[in-house]
This record gives structure tokens, sequence and C-alpha cells, in this order.
């Protein structure tokens, strides 16, 4: 167990030799291929980075103008409804006005044709009371009677007509 805590230098320096050897044909071969990817990565980066902000510039004025236009289409929707709305008015109060001008027309026929019913009714009426009037007279006229039979008389009239 001694000889493990004891340095071989022997083998630091075939240890030391390997290690200058390796970092020679790194050196020789892969590093100047390592640093030339690692700035061409790096130049990558920067570049994808500049793209990225390019975009997001145009991306930003995409935005801000259909944020332009939408407004705009805002604007027109609102001033069409409020024209649609306009017009539905206007359009409601032709309708009403109409409707109400015909209610009007129709309470003035319904009037005057009632009217025209009441005088025919009451012509026939006068006609009727006429026509009764003569009956009875005609027969008082032909029968010379009492006051009994002349009420006997106008009595069976009165049922004549209540018959008729």
């Amino acid at each position: 167990m001694e000889d493990l805590l004891k340095p071989d230098y022997g083998v630091m320096v075939l240890t030391v030799c390997n290690f200058l050897l390796l970092v020679y044909l790194l050196k020789k071969f892969a590093w100047n291929g390592i640093i030339g990817m690692l700035e061409k990565r790096e130049q990558q980066v920067a570049n994808d980075k500049q793209e990225a902000q390019e975009a997001r510039a145009a991306a930003e004025n995409i935005k801000r103008d259909l944020d332009e236009k939408l407004a705009q289409i805002s604007d027109e929707a609102a001033r069409k409804m409020a024209e649609a709305v306009k017009m539905g008015e206007t359009q409601k109060e032709q309708i009403l006005a109409a409707a109400k001008e015909q209610s009007e027309r129709l309470i003035e026929q319904a009037k005057a044709q009632i009217e025209a019913e009441k005088n025919k009714a009451l012509s026939d009426v006068r006609g009727e009371i006429a026509r009764t009037a003569v009956l009875a007279a005609s027969k008082v006229v032909q029968q010379q009677m009492s006051e009994e039979s002349a009420q006997s008389v106008v009595d069976r009239v009165l049922e004549e007509v209540k018959a008729k």
C-alpha cells in the first residue's frame, strides 16, 4: 500500500506527454474546426435574433394596421346600424300613420252604415206605425162602436202587429 502513495515519475511523464500530444493533435486537427463552428453558431444566433426582432416589428406593424382597419370597420358598422334604425323608425311611422288613417276611414264608414241602418229602421217603424194607425182607423170607421168595442179593436190590431 505504500507504493500507491509514492509517485511514479515514469507514469507521470508519460501522462504529461500523452496530454501534450492530445493538445497538439486537437490544435492541429480539431481546434480550428471547433472554434469555427462556435463562431458560426454565434453568428447564426445573432442573425436569428436580428430576424426575430425584424419579424416582431413587422408583426407590430401588421397588428397596428389591423387595429386601424378594425376601428374603421366598427365605425362603419355603427354608422350603418344607425342608418338602419333610422330607416326602421321612418317606416314604422309611415306604417302607423297609414294604419291610423285606414282605421279612421273604417270607423267613419261604420258610423255612416250604422246611421243608414238606423234611418232605415226608423223609416220602417214609422211606416209600420202609419199602417197600424190606418188599419186601426179603418176598422174603427167600419164599425161605429162604443168605447169598449173600439178598445178591443185596438187590442186586436196591436196583437196582429206583434204577430207579424
